[in-house]
């Protein structure tokens, strides 16, 4: 199980649990042979020497499918090529998903294989590479104005006693650390019920999965991010949202993985 630090808020934080005595050991020998070794892209899985942090070959990482037109306030990927910075879809003109949107990547193909092995094999190498993808697309939005909280999606207890593994609170780690923002993953729970996967878009929008703790902290006005590996009804999203404002929280911002190119994906 995942190590436990205190972050400011009084929160309990999640970190990767150090490894075996053997593992390090492992670990120690084959960094001192890791100029020797090959290295493989994570997709392509050929052995490649421009491979770079993110763990993929120049081609792979150039067939990635990125969404370059998204939503200011969901990152729907938008037809028109209109300004990236004040793109809005029709139904956040009404109604906001969230005060900004951040994700890199359309959930298909390269992107939704990548998801898939992190979230079903619990694959750490393609968590760090989706990290530095939204790292990456962060850095190219306003810095002055990052979240001081990150909140990743909570995993129903089943799902995590199946796994041992929340996928979200992995991203989440990363972007934390690489930003130096607060990280809570236990301010929220997530009930017993259906994966969302399994949902219908009608059904998302009324399940009622989430609930916050009883010892979560006010948030007192401050900036969350939501954080989650996909974006698919925005139902997850919104109800998470209405637990953080209840909590107090002011600006809430999500940022995901990917994101599926339409609103009625399954």
């Amino acid at each position: 199980m995942p190590s436990k630090t205190s972050t400011k808020i009084g929160e309990t934080t999640d970190v990767p649990t150090p490894p075996s005595a053997f593992r390090q050991w492992l670990q120690n020998h084959l960094g001192a042979c890791s100029p020797y070794l090959p290295v493989l892209c994570l997709l392509c899985e050929q052995v490649t020497t421009t491979s770079g942090a993110d763990h993929l070959c120049p081609h792979c990482r150039l067939a990635l499918p990125f969404n370059q037109n998204p939503c200011l306030h969901c990152a729907l990927p938008l037809a028109a090529l209109d300004n990236s910075d004040t793109a809005i879809c029709s139904e956040c003109l009404t109604k906001p998903l969230a005060n900004r949107a951040i994700a890199p990547l359309i959930h298909r193909h390269e992107a939704a294989h990548l998801v898939h092995r992190l979230k079903f094999h619990r694959a750490e190498p393609e968590g760090r590479t989706l990290a530095m993808l939204m790292m990456t697309q962060i850095r190219l939005t306003d810095m002055s104005r990052l979240p001081t909280l990150l909140v990743p999606v909570p995993v129903a207890y089943s799902t995590a006693v199946n796994r041992s593994f929340n996928q979200s609170a992995l991203l989440a780690w990363h972007l934390a650390k690489a930003f130096n923002i607060d990280y809570a993953p236990r301010l929220l729970i997530r009930q017993g019920g259906p994966a969302q996967r399994s949902l219908t878009r009608g059904q998302r929008l009324i399940s009622a999965q989430f609930a916050r703790r009883s010892s979560a902290k006010p948030l007192a006005g401050a900036h969350v991010a939501i954080v989650d590996d996909v974006l698919t009804t925005g139902a997850t999203v919104r109800r998470v949202s209405r637990l953080l404002r209840q909590l107090g929280a002011g600006l809430i911002d999500v940022w995901c993985a990917t994101r599926t190119p339409s609103l009625n994906d399954e």
